[in-house]
Order: C-alpha cells, then sequence, then structure tokens
C-alpha cells in the first residue's frame, strides 16, 4: 500500500514541476554593408550563319572581359558559365532556319563594391545586353550569424525575465536551448531583357528589427544604393521558472 502512494505522489510531483517552465523566442538582425557582388552580363547574338554568329559572340565576350578587367576585376573571378545556341525557324515553313542566337553569360565577382556602378557601365558599353543577375554578399557572414544569435539569445533572456515579473516569479536556470540562423547570403535581382535600369536602387529588405550602427551606408557614386544585407538569427530557449 505504501508503494503505491509513493508512486502517486511521484507522478504529481512530475506534472507540477513541468508547469514551472517558461518558453520563449528571441530575433535578432545586423544589418551588413555587402563587400563583394556578382554581375551576370549576358551577350547575344544572331545571324543567318552559324559561323558568323558564333564569331561574333566570341569578339563581343572578349571585349566584355576586357572591359571588366579594366574596372578591377582579376581573371580568376571571371567565369563563362553559360552558353546557349538556339536555331530560329521560319514562320509556317517546316525546318526552314531563319536565323541563329547565340548566347554566353559571364560572371564577374567584384570585390571593391564601390566600384559597382564602373562595373555595369562598362560591361553595358562593351556590348552585354543582358543582365542575369546581381548578388551581394558579405565575406564575413560567419561572424554576424554570431552576432546575430548572441543578439537573439540576450533578447530571449530579457524576453522571460520580463514575463516572470510581470507575473511575480523569477526566473531560474535554463533548461533547453536551440537556436537558427537565416538570412544574411545575398541580395539577389534579375531582369529579362536588355539594357540596365538607371536609377533602380539595389537594396536588400527593410524589415529592420535591429540596425547595427557605426557602420557605412555603401553608397556608391551616381544613381546606385547598395543598401544593406540583414543577417539574422532566432533563439529559442526554456527557463525553470521559481516563486
Amino acid at each position: 500500500m505504501r508503494s503505491t502512494v509513493l508512486l502517486i505522489f511521484l507522478t504529481v510531483s512530475s506534472a507540477y514541476a513541468q508547469m514551472h517552465e517558461i518558453q520563449v523566442t528571441g530575433d535578432a538582425e545586423v544589418k551588413v554593408v555587402p563587400d563583394e557582388v556578382s554581375v551576370f552580363f549576358g551577350v547575344e547574338n544572331r545571324g543567318k550563319d552559324i559561323s558568323a554568329a558564333v564569331a561574333q559572340n566570341n569578339a563581343s565576350v572578349k571585349r566584355l572581359i576586357s572591359a571588366i578587367k579594366s574596372v578591377g576585376v582579376d581573371a580568376s573571378d571571371i567565369q563563362t558559365d553559360y552558353f546557349h545556341v538556339d536555331i530560329i525557324y521560319v514562320a509556317n515553313q517546316g525546318s526552314v532556319i531563319d536565323y541563329y542566337v547565340v548566347s554566353k553569360q559571364v560572371q564577374a565577382v567584384l570585390k571593391k563594391v564601390a566600384k559597382f556602378e564602373d562595373l555595369l557601365d562598362a560591361g553595358l558599353l562593351a556590348g552585354a545586353n543582358h543582365l542575369g543577375g546581381i548578388e551581394f554578399r558579405t565575406t564575413e557572414l560567419r561572424k554576424y550569424r554570431d552576432e546575430a544569435r548572441s543578439m537573439a539569445a540576450k533578447a530571449a533572456v530579457e524576453k522571460a525575465k520580463g514575463l516572470a515579473e510581470a507575473a511575480g516569479l523569477k526566473v531560474g536556470k535554463p533548461l533547453s536551448l536551440s537556436s537558427y540562423s537565416y538570412g544574411g547570403g545575398s541580395s539577389y535581382l534579375a531582369w529579362n531583357g536588355y539594357g540596365y535600369p538607371y536609377g533602380m536602387a539595389l537594396s536588400s529588405s527593410q524589415n529592420v528589427v535591429q540596425d547595427m550602427g557605426g557602420r557605412s551606408d555603401g553608397s556608391a557614386k551616381g544613381t546606385i544604393s547598395l543598401g544593406k544585407i540583414s543577417v539574422t538569427a532566432n533563439v529559442a530557449m526554456t527557463f525553470q521558472i521559481q516563486q
């Protein structure tokens, strides 16, 4: 009979202890000026003769690569990552070929983001007639993710203390902790069609939780605003509550 009573007592105590916990989450965001940008230039040529179209495209790509280098992009940071040939047929004439379309895409990685607008101008003036995309990055992503995670953990602790004090309780030791970092890889824009939309601002999301001060605004000359990259983190914590 005593063992039965003891078992019931332990079960009730366990349930009672579980009720004295609080689960909270903390979020944080660090705004970072990008220190690297990739630009994807596209070169397209059309011609009735495939050999002539390929030759024209090769010449255009050589001029483009030379222009990219003139801005200060190292040869090792330039890559031709796309090549395609399309055959366009005369409408309603079966397999009669009208012309050929030869396309290449060249990726340039610029490590001096202040020259971003110079790179765009140089590439387009050299003959690029497509922009496949623009990707902003930070090379110190790990550093800023750690910073955001630390801020999120502090936010979670403060939230737990605030809730407990409002209820007349005290926060005890943490019982569990999990974290998740996301964002901060890039700010990516892409266009279909020809030419570059001058005057368009290129910036990351404006949903700011916390903007870290003391960093440059990342502005380049002229009409381009580089904005900042958002590096965010989320932390979930469970605390023991004491009366």
